[in-house]
């Protein structure tokens, strides 16, 4: 058996999740363990299972102790900072610097517990139609979410992501890089010289920031109104746009993965994180632009 850890927000929970299928092939009894939100609230929670209606194995207290000593209730916590080691049968095995590309040998594992991001298409390509079948969005929409849908799959539609908010706040503002309104600015251009009937939707922890910047033409739609349990039909929206311009953010990542068609355009940043290159993070086919 292996265990993989699901945590963080949406998009993470889905590159975790997708590691855990490709797992499965190894080992069919491969499990998740998504205890840590009971201890570490993080987003809007543990969302998979709601969002999409997929049903993993999950791993029971008793397996995920027995396999790694990773519990955070309070008392292993503090057991933990006093040195008092507790005996487990298995290995905790923690995701290998991202900067040095995939391993593959992750999948060849066994009698693990598996920590990690694992924020490459290169982990799950043996198993990417599934994970397609996976993630197809269950809930219904809104009246005014369902006009947004059409409009979107009735035009040479392109979603934008810009995201700001928390990558600016002091504990994260050291480690991911912002995209900068010459990143979009290149971008747009990018697609209008290709398709000049292109409208741009563009979701965005702050649209003020976008419409300040003078980036995008007339006609753009900044959608708005998703937020809390429903920020995951920003997803859903940018999946149905022909094209994407995203941010560096698992959350338009999946975006842009799971509305990719033969021909579509997807543009991402060159620089994920402020000191961390992560040479393959996004697909080969995808356009990396400066950010700055």
């Amino acid at each position: 058996m292996n265990i993989v850890q699901i945590h963080s927000g949406l998009g993470n929970q889905m590159f975790q999740y997708a590691f855990y299928l490709a797992l499965k092939q190894h080992r069919p009894d491969t499990k998740i363990d998504a205890s840590v939100y009971r201890y570490r609230p993080s987003h809007n929670g543990y969302e998979l299972e709601r969002i999409f209606n997929i049903h993993p194995l999950h791993a029971s207290a008793a397996e995920r102790d027995r396999m790694a000593d990773v519990s955070k209730d309070w008392f292993s916590e503090l057991r933990r900072a006093v040195g008092w080691a507790k005996h487990t049968t298995g290995q905790l095995l923690v995701e290998p610097n991202p900067a040095n590309g995939w391993c593959p040998q992750m999948l060849e594992v066994d009698n693990c517990y598996l920590k990690g991001f694992w924020q490459t298409e290169n982990y799950f390509s043996s198993v990417a139609d599934q994970v397609r079948r996976d993630f197809r969005f269950c809930l219904p929409l809104s009246s005014a979410a369902q006009a947004c849908m059409q409009a979107i799959t009735s035009e040479n539609s392109v979603s934008v992501h810009i995201r700001r908010g928390d990558y600016l706040k002091k504990r994260r503002i050291d480690d991911f890089n912002v995209c900068s309104a010459a990143y979009y600015r290149r971008a747009v251009e990018y697609i209008l010289e290709r398709m000049p009937d292109a409208i741009f939707y563009v979701f965005s922890d702050e649209p003020a920031w976008g419409q300040s910047q003078h980036i995008f033409p007339h006609g753009t739609v900044y959608v708005s109104g998703h937020t809390g349990q429903n920020a995951y039909i920003d997803m859903q929206l940018m999946s149905a746009c022909r094209h994407h311009i995203i941010a560096n953010s698992s959350f338009s990542w999946w975006g842009a993965w799971l509305g990719q068609q033969e021909d579509t355009i997807v543009i991402a940043p060159n620089i994920w994180f402020r000191h961390n290159p992560r040479p393959d993070i996004t697909p080969v086919s995808w356009i990396r632009m400066d950010v700055d």
